[in-house]
């Protein structure tokens, strides 16, 4: 692991701005949630060493290599303006394309075993009818972009109440949606990666993790000896280095983590693995634990393979 000092804009904010699609000020609300949240970042994913813009002397980032939570515009932009050189970074569409939540279930299409399908939908009239099918448990519908429990609602089957409606309306302005059915998770997964330039894609072992109902993180444990059975591993592994090989296709390079899960069967008591939850193309709050920090500026143990 490296001990070079770096300097960081810990912008957990991002998904955001890649939704605005164009000029971007975070609301001071969203601002209190990530001076909160990015804290929990200093000595993990940030060592001792480094600099966070916003935390400390800014004069201390002069000349320091620069590393964003996610090489937005406006992250770049504030380590240029505090004198870091940042690193490399993907082109802001790239950024935006491969963070999308179709992108992910574009992915996961060809993965899923016995698991429920996501759907994307463009239009009104289409969630309508998706949400009109029978769920036992109702449907998930998701926002384009979304992070931390954001950007999701739980909607029963049926006709969607008026606030639920205007919801989706609104939702669909900022692109499409993927539904899905809701189901009980009985427990969540979590594996790192870090996808170089050349293709080559290095992955972490697996991670337990622990969200709210809401979809928020909360927590992240290394997956002990015997604790994950060999075949859900291997189908994690493989949508790891799945998601890895799409996302060097579609011009990304970075780090990046899939989340995944066990669920109840909709309507059932048989468990089944979700191998591929959601992709997020940055830095993640257990990328650390995983990885152990070392591959921002060169590659950390694990698994080595090709996408």
């Amino acid at each position: 692991m490296s001990s070079a000092p770096r300097a960081w804009v810990l912008n957990l904010d991002a998904e955001h701005e890649l939704e605005a699609q164009g000029r971007y000020q975070p609301t001071q609300h969203l601002l209190r949630i990530v001076e909160r949240e990015r804290m929990r970042l200093v000595g993990t994913l940030v060592g001792p060493q480094d600099v966070v813009l916003g935390l400390g002397d800014p004069e201390r980032a002069r000349g320091l290599p620069g590393v964003a939570w996610s090489p937005t515009p406006r992250a770049l932009a504030q380590l240029r303006a505090a004198g870091a050189e940042p690193l490399a970074a993907p082109a802001l569409e790239v950024l935006r394309a491969v963070n999308a939540r179709p992108f992910a279930a574009s992915v996961r299409e060809p993965l899923q075993r016995a698991s429920f399908e996501k759907h994307v939908v463009l239009d009104l009239e289409s969630v309508l009818a998706r949400l009109a099918l029978p769920a036992p448990e109702g449907w998930l519908v998701r926002r384009t972009f979304g992070a931390a429990g954001r950007g999701r609602r739980r909607i029963a089957a049926g006709e969607p109440s008026e606030s639920e409606r205007a919801w989706i309306v609104a939702s669909l302005r900022l692109g499409p949606l993927v539904v899905e059915p809701w189901v009980q998770v009985t427990r969540e997964y979590t594996r790192s990666a870090f996808v170089a330039t050349d293709g080559s894609v290095t992955i972490s072992a697996p991670c337990f993790q622990e969200t709210t109902r809401e979809g928020a993180w909360t927590g992240t444990t290394l997956a002990g000896a015997g604790e994950l059975a060999r075949e859900d591993d291997a189908e994690l592994e493989a949508a790891v280095a799945a998601a890895g090989a799409a996302l060097a296709r579609a011009g990304y390079f970075g780090p990046f983590g899939i989340d995944a899960y066990r669920h109840r069967e909709p309507g059932g008591r048989r468990e089944i693995l979700n191998p591929l939850s959601e992709i997020n193309a940055r830095f993640t709050m257990d990328w650390a634990l995983g990885m152990e920090r070392g591959p921002v500026l060169a590659g950390p143990r694990a698994r080595v393979g090709r996408g």
